[in-house]
């Protein structure tokens, strides 16, 4: 039976052709089973429940946070683009051509990549010692651990959570828009949903550059701060649908220009997010001692909740 959290995005597994068209060019066109990806769909929906988690995105603000605390057990984190390179992730995804994404996201088999449909067949590419780039004969679906999603270049706040493709923003052959404005976070924001997560803390969401910095890591651009006006609006839009299917939404930069979300500090969406998994090493003594186990459940035959657990851990 699937849970409350089921989420009906259409995810796909790269390594698999779908048996009812074979994966072939002209055959998949019309296939309904793989929605003409030619892949096999595959249901990854709430694996990560209830856990909340952290979406990172690439704004300086990542700097001034101990970011590699993530690595640590009982953290999940989602990157969008790059900065999944700086900061340690779980998973990540990307919108733009997969050539401006660097090789060792695509080729680790420890961090999840989720990559457009429309991205899979296409070749990734290395950035060399010397500063050079060069075309690897690895596509993104032969690469470890990724699976394929759809998304449009659409945004319809009511349906955000409903619809079998992810909403990218407005685009412009988006009917009735107010604006245009593409934005990879909303895809972060719906996979996070998807996998499960109930709750979601946001670092690196500045919705500010400045010349001195754009980017968390060493990467430049023309500062252009108009578009942050709107990703704030699709947030703000959103705010009904969050509220609907009980999803949180909190952002750890109290210096943000994003005012659409509430300010939680790090410290304290890190231990939510770590829950009752206790801090390292564990204590892995006389598990396996029966007898010892049999005292313990005899004198203590209630079992002990989450919360308890975690309060006596943290002590």
């Amino acid at each position: 039976m699937l849970n409350s959290n089921y989420d009906p995005l259409f995810v796909v597994n790269p390594k698999a052709f779908c048996p009812h068209c074979g994966g072939g060019r002209r055959q998949r066109r019309k296939c309904n089973e793989c929605q003409g990806t030619g892949f096999l769909p595959i249901n990854l929906a709430g694996m990560w429940h209830p856990s909340p988690g952290f979406l990172v995105c690439g704004g300086p603000s990542v700097n001034n946070l101990p970011v590699e605390k993530l690595r640590e057990r009982g953290i999940v984190s989602f990157g969008v683009n790059n900065v999944s390179g700086h900061v340690p992730v779980d998973a990540w995804t990307f919108s733009d051509p997969q050539r401006k994404f660097h090789h060792g996201l695509h080729l680790d088999p420890k961090t999840i990549t989720f990559a457009p449909t429309p991205k899979l067949r296409k070749h990734i590419r290395a950035k060399l010692p010397d500063g050079t780039y060069r075309i690897v004969e690895k596509r993104v679906q032969e690469c470890p651990s990724v699976f394929g999603y759809s998304r449009r270049t659409e945004f319809h706040p009511e349906t955000f959570f409903s619809t079998s493709y992810a909403h990218w923003g407005m685009g412009g052959r988006q009917a009735n828009r107010e604006f245009t404005c593409l934005c990879t976070m909303l895809l972060g924001i719906r996979l996070m949903h998807y996998l499960g997560c109930p709750k979601i803390y946001m670092i690196g969401v500045d919705f500010w550059m400045t010349e001195e910095a754009q980017y968390a890591f060493g990467q430049t651009k023309n500062v252009r701060n108009g578009r942050y006006s709107k990703e704030n609006k699709m947030l703000e839009m959103l705010k009904p649908t969050f509220d609907k299917h009980n999803f949180k939404v909190f952002n750890c930069n109290p210096e943000t220009k994003c005012d659409a979300v509430s300010y939680v500090p790090f410290d304290e969406a890190f231990e939510d997010c770590k829950g009752a998994v206790p801090n390292e090493p564990f204590d892995l003594s006389d598990w396996y001692n029966k007898g010892t186990a049999k005292k313990y459940d005899e004198m203590y035959p209630i079992p002990i909740p989450l919360e308890e657990l975690k309060e006596i851990q943290r002590k």
